[in-house]
């Protein structure tokens, strides 16, 4: 019986070093992206079916920021980006279009984008920050909103959320683009 105890109060003494391990990090951020792309998935597959495609541009113009937020806790900041991004809130940063580039790139010779994903601690000024970021391939029930023939009521309804949309074009397989996730270290 105390063994046990104290082989568990040993594992409790080493939970706070593992949780700033970038294996443990990438494994939170996967976990998150997982929850995201569930509950948006869920979300736009209710609004198309009740509404059509327009409503599906509603939902990833307010119900994927709420997601995010809500996925933002203990420290993480959880968003999407892309090279050819439809919010410009979502413009990818220095080290985001980096890493979509090497994407775009990797995947145009042939690497499945599936599986791509790049975790990286970085320093800047002192401070230590966790990123992550992982492809976002072109799914075909992305087409009708992203694709290269867009219906008019969604083109209008693109414009009026969207007015510098540059999110569109895409054919299903291509670097649509990336989930993206921060956490400050100290």
């Amino acid at each position: 019986m105390y063994k046990k105890l104290i082989v568990i109060l040993a594992l409790y003494s080493y939970l706070p070093l593992a949780a700033e391990t970038t294996e443990s990090l990438t494994t939170e951020a996967q976990a998150r992206i997982k929850l995201f792309s569930t509950e948006l998935k869920t979300n736009l597959m209710q609004a198309v079916k009740q509404g059509g495609h327009p409503n599906g541009v509603q939902v990833c113009s307010v119900i994927a920021p709420e997601i995010q937020k809500k996925l933002a806790s203990d420290g993480w900041t959880v968003a999407r980006t892309a090279l050819k991004y439809r919010n410009p809130a979502n413009k990818p940063d220095q080290w985001e279009k980096q890493n979509l580039d090497w994407m775009l790139s990797a995947s145009q010779k042939g690497e499945p984008l599936a599986t791509m994903a790049k975790s990286e601690i970085i320093e800047d000024q002192g401070k230590k920050t966790f990123r992550f970021i992982k492809a976002i391939p072109m799914d075909t029930m992305c087409v009708a909103c992203h694709g290269q023939t867009i219906a008019k009521e969604v083109k209008t309804k693109i414009s009026t959320l969207y007015p510098a949309d540059l999110a569109t074009g895409f054919t299903p397989g291509e670097l649509r683009g990336a989930f993206t996730l921060q956490k400050q270290l100290n």
